[in-house]
């Protein structure tokens, strides 16, 4: 039996390397890295490739690889600027591979790349340009994927779950695939968000403290709570119960939280 041709495409930090080998090693099938492959043909890393050679070069040893990527038995990771080239574009769309974009929106992209250094488009290109960049890159991407898998705060182990889940699924299933994964996005945001209102929790606790001011403040609890419903009074999908039911759990762990810290 033919081993199937899975390629990964998407923005730089995407985890296209990690999510490719954990999802290789699932299937049992081998593994090509489409920018390993690249400084083993330039016999250089690719920071080096732009800084000495420039981008251009370094855009045509990326075609040479991506013509034998697409025929590679196994999971393939390509480089973020794969689908900047038209050849490369028709080079995927024409591999009868299975293309699965990894997308994550352009604000979680500029968090996971703004510790990294070895990105060399990134240390190039300012912030308008960077997000210019973004826009042009995300239709391409979707233009050549057969999937969309939402990548934003999932482990690797999930995503290749959710690949997994996506490419084993009928056809009637896999519209609903995909608006899990954006729920499950969406609900790993919220968590986060939970997180890190806590820790600013922690933050008012410390300040209560050092002023000697009540733990709950009544009004300003009251004032909140009305606010939020007038804004989100026009919302279809959120109503008033939702509101005082959210606004209870999350002010019940607040102030439970700053008693802790006063104690």
């Amino acid at each position: 039996m033919t081993t199937p041709t899975i390629i990964l495409i998407g923005f730089m930090g995407a985890g296209k390397t990690l999510v490719g080998q954990t999802l290789a090693q699932k299937r049992d099938v081998g593994f090509f890295d489409v920018d390993h492959e690249i400084e083993k043909a330039a016999n250089k890393t690719i920071p080096n490739i732009f800084s000495e050679d420039g981008e251009a070069a370094f855009r045509d040893i990326e075609t040479q690889v991506l013509q034998q990527a697409v025929r590679f038995p196994g999971i393939v990771a390509t480089g973020g600027g794969s689908v900047d080239r038209p050849e490369n574009v028709a080079i995927l769309k024409q591999s009868g591979a299975t293309i699965i974009y990894l997308y994550g929106p352009l604000e979680d992209t500029i968090k996971r790349l703004l510790p990294e250094k070895q990105r060399p488009l990134l240390n190039q290109k300012s912030t308008l340009a960077f997000f210019e960049l973004w826009q042009k890159r995300d239709p391409l991407y979707r233009s050549v994927a057969d999937y969309v898998v939402e990548i934003v705060d999932k482990p690797a182990a999930t995503i290749v779950n959710e690949i997994i889940n996506t490419i084993d699924a009928d056809v009637a299933t896999k519209d609903l695939l995909y608006l899990r994964s954006q729920i499950d996005t969406v609900d790993r945001k919220l968590i986060n968000l939970i997180a890190k209102r806590m820790q600013l929790v922690d933050e008012v606790a410390d300040y209560k403290k050092s002023y000697h001011m009540p733990v709950v403040q009544k009004d300003r609890m009251n004032q909140m709570r009305a606010a939020l419903k007038n804004e989100f009074s026009a919302h279809s999908h959120v109503e008033e119960q939702m509101i005082d039911e959210l606004l209870n759990l999350l002010l019940k762990m607040s102030i439970e939280r700053e008693r802790e810290q006063l104690e």
